[in-house]
């Protein structure tokens, strides 16, 4: 069986697993992912910065240790919204799963990219993150904070995300060379 080409890509392969693998480059950072770690709940949040920063890594770090990986297929949905960004994308795909049966204490909705959210998709998913807060929370990512609705930030625990600093990166490159 040939393995899946993302197998091969270095950058998934070796994306950080766990809060110790992650490169942080603003301390404030960690102590704040720390706490939600500690409490296992995921508020809304909106994580921005350039691509290749960890917002993806870090939210599959938080997603990883807060929800049961027995409930992991039924109360996780990924949507990247550079693909699926319309009105009807958010009222299908994001509300069935808002509204199917969890098994945890909460459903995490990651959605990717969400820069590309037209502005009236946007609209619905504000309304959706007020009405189902207590059985769902969203992580949004995205490039470009300003295409993000206010309505939306003002809802979302924001943090922004630089590149790492290079020697840093040279250390965690060093860490996988010794795997």
């Amino acid at each position: 069986m040939l393995p899946n080409a993302v197998d091969k890509l270095w950058p998934e392969k070796y994306r950080p697993k766990t809060i110790d693998e992650y490169i942080f480059n603003n301390p404030m950072h960690k102590v704040a992912f720390g706490k939600i770690l500690d409490s296992k709940v995921i508020p809304h949040m909106m994580l921005s910065g350039v691509q290749g920063t960890g917002k993806t890594a870090i939210a599959q770090i938080l997603i990883a240790a807060c929800i049961e990986d027995d409930v992991k297929d039924t109360d996780v949905l990924v949507v990247n919204a550079s693909d699926q960004n319309s009105v009807e994308n958010v009222r299908n795909e994001i509300k069935s799963h808002i509204l199917s049966y969890g098994m945890g204490s909460y459903k995490v909705i990651l959605l990717q990219e969400a820069d590309y959210l037209s502005p009236n998709a946007q609209g619905i998913l504000r309304d959706y993150m007020e009405e189902y807060e207590q059985n769902c929370r969203f992580i949004l990512t995205c490039n470009y904070r300003h295409k993000i609705i206010p309505a939306i930030q003002s809802r979302c625990q924001q943090f922004e995300f630089k590149a790492p600093d290079r020697d840093d990166i040279a250390a965690r490159m060093l860490q996988i060379l010794k795997l």
